[in-house]
């Protein structure tokens, strides 16, 4: 069967994310300390990590879905700190604005651009990606056909909802679809599971766990990507 979707991963698939995280979180907290003083004494970064995470425990059904999770905490940081509801909610818009730019200012792995423009013009690209990555800040959603992720999907990877919402709008069958994804998981086995063929991208030189089956392909360089989808077509 002829390939016609491929669908990548984006974080530490495009681009290494980790750096960019730690980055766009010192960025919100001095952004906090600013526009809220007194938070400056009733928290610090690692308070607030722990009040995230407490947040997400408390409301599962947000634990996938970052970018309300993260209004949801920021709300209550800015509550906590003595702000009335309207100005708290308004705050927590500003902060989140302010994150979500810092979180997209991220640096695409060499040959990512050139090999995404090739393949668009013979198949048709979806992302999926469990992060609250915005291609259009990036600036490459022109490369894309779609970005499913866990902000517009009932669930986040690896169950089977981003890869369904893709195959279905790309009107294609498990066996017409190739996903290219770092994270052995919610990559890799999520897709075999469905029938899909498989490229790992294991950029970051990661250990490939001994109780998962293996990839179709690994690539450690984008530029190795095209090469190993004729080879699965």
């Amino acid at each position: 069967m002829t390939i016609k979707l491929i669908t990548f991963d984006l974080d530490n698939t495009l681009w290494h994310t980790d750096p960019v995280i730690v980055r766009a979180e010192q960025i919100l907290w001095d952004w906090i300390q600013r526009h809220c003083p007194p938070a400056s004494n009733r928290f610090n970064p690692e308070s607030l990590q722990i009040l995230k995470a407490k947040i997400a425990e408390q409301n599962p059904q947000l634990r996938h879905k970052l970018s309300q999770l993260r209004l949801e905490f920021l709300y209550q940081v800015f509550s906590v700190c003595g702000c009335k509801p309207i100005q708290a909610k308004e705050l927590a818009q500003q902060a989140f604005a302010e994150f979500l730019t810092a979180r997209n200012a991220v640096e695409l792995f060499p040959n990512a651009l050139s090999m995404l423009q090739q393949l668009k013009a013979d198949y048709q690209i979806i992302a999926l990606s469990n992060g609250n990555s915005d291609l259009k800040i990036i600036g490459i959603d022109h490369l894309f056909d779609g970005h499913y992720h866990a902000e517009n999907v009932a669930r986040a990877k690896p169950y089977d909802d981003m890869f369904v919402a893709a195959m279905k709008q790309a009107g294609v069958s498990a066996n017409e679809c190739i996903h290219v994804g770092d994270h052995p998981e919610q990559d890799v086995l999520a897709a075999k599971q469905l029938g899909i063929k498989t490229v790992w991208a294991n950029l970051l030189q990661q250990s490939w766990p001994q109780e998962l089956k293996l990839a179709d392909h690994e690539i450690n360089h984008l530029d190795q990507l095209i090469a190993k989808i004729k080879q699965l077509s």
